[in-house]
């Protein structure tokens, strides 16, 4: 391949990647906020909730009336009768209470859900943008080849430069090509990751924002007392608890019998072609010898026990994972901090005293691209960091149950 084409090869490369910028950028606030709005997720928590609501509605509803009518064929008696069971025992306002914290857990089930789902999507994010990030040093670093190839080229010319020089930089400049490839096809993968969150219709040619985040070092006390206040599923089994002791003292009441209320009209005849009428009032009162509810309150006793357990192991999860995540983020930390010191001291001097020496003949065109490959590797492990430690932040308000900086 001649110069000219490979440098057409290196600028279609380049504007591959500033092209897009030049579009509509999408930042991890607009991103969200779409996944909010149309995302099926919302739906579907949504309807979770409705359901629980009909059901529990459903069951503190009075007992329908009956109306009955008897017609007696030995002589006229007619009665028309209604009945209606008398809720006396205090089972329908416990059921309502029960109803409201079975509610208020679903909700909390669903927030939770979309959560999960909001911080894998903010993952995908900054994934994408560590990889365009990636790009961008690429692509500088081709610019900075292809001016040095620019200047072998003409000393060559002139009979000053070495053919090897030349072709090993060229070379170079080959090996940044097959990476940016690489790293292109890494930014389609995680792209499509993101995307997944996303409504169809959604194309995103780039995103925009700053993977560097200004957090220090973390207190694992505290972050785990914040976890145990704004988790939701950890609030959905609080709810869950407080369901099943009201289930089970609604449960408890049906040892308390309900009346039956029985009042109407009859009509008979008395004698003589003569019809009276007048008022029929009876109450049933059913006996509670064999069910006195004694095997919901069983049932319910154990779903609170099962439901303590639960929340029991759940809050030793939630105590590891938040541990385990703050150490991981301030080893991170330190390592961004100590490394990013150790660039400021050596990285910027680095280049200019490799290209004067090399213009010197004091070193050799290898020692000159090692230069240019140790600077960009250093700046690639920078991302790597700033990017690992964007990811411990994520993990750890995903655990958290909440946003670090509220």
């Amino acid at each position: 391949m001649h110069l000219p084409s490979r440098a057409a090869t290196v600028a279609l490369y380049i504007a591959a990647i500033v092209g897009p910028c030049s579009a509509q950028e999408w930042t991890e606030t607009s991103i969200i906020q779409k996944f909010l709005d149309q995302n099926p997720m919302a739906r579907e928590a949504r309807a979770r909730v409705a359901i629980a609501q009909a059901e529990a509605r459903g069951r503190i509803l009075y007992a329908n009336p009956s109306f009955n009518y008897t017609r007696e064929g030995a002589g006229l008696t007619e009665f028309f009768q209604a009945e209606q069971a008398i809720p006396i025992n205090g089972r329908l306002k416990l059921l309502r209470q029960a109803g409201d914290s079975a509610l208020r857990a679903t909700e909390a089930e669903g927030a939770f859900d979309i959560w999960q789902a909001r911080a894998s999507l903010r993952l995908a994010f900054y994934e994408v943008l560590a990889a365009q990030e990636r790009q961008a040093v690429y692509a500088t670093g081709l610019k900075e080849i292809e001016d040095v190839i620019r200047v072998l080229r003409d000393r060559e010319r002139e009979g000053e430069g070495s053919k090897f020089d030349r072709l090993r930089t060229e070379r170079e400049r080959a090996e940044l090509l097959a990476e940016l490839g690489l790293v292109q096809a890494e930014t389609e993968l995680v792209r499509s990751r993101m995307l997944a969150f996303l409504p169809a219709d959604i194309q995103i040619a780039s995103v925009s924002g700053a993977i560097e985040t200004p957090l220090g070092a973390l207190p694992a006390a505290e972050m785990v007392r914040r976890a145990l206040g704004a988790r939701e599923d950890y609030r959905a089994e609080q709810r869950r608890l407080e369901q099943f002791r009201l289930e089970e003292r609604a449960a408890d009441r049906l040892k308390i019998p309900e009346p039956v209320l029985n009042a109407g009209f009859k009509r008979a005849d008395i004698g003589q072609n003569r019809i009276a009428n007048g008022g029929v009032v009876s109450i049933t009162i059913p006996l509670p010898l064999f069910n006195k509810g004694q095997a919901e309150v069983a049932r319910y006793s154990a779903e609170q026990e099962r439901i303590s357990a639960r929340l029991q192991i759940l809050t030793q999860r939630i105590r590891a994972a938040v541990e385990g995540t703050v150490r991981a983020l301030n080893v991170r930390v330190q390592a961004r901090d100590r490394y990013r010191q150790e660039l400021a001291d050596s990285g910027p001097e680095l280049i200019k005293i490799a290209t004067v020496a090399y213009q010197e003949g004091e070193i050799g065109i290898l020692q000159l691209l090692d230069a240019y490959r140790s600077q960009r590797q250093a700046q690639l492990r920078m991302l790597d960091i700033q990017a690992a430690v964007k990811e411990a932040q994520i993990e750890l308000e995903r655990v958290v149950g909440e946003e670090l900086g509220k």
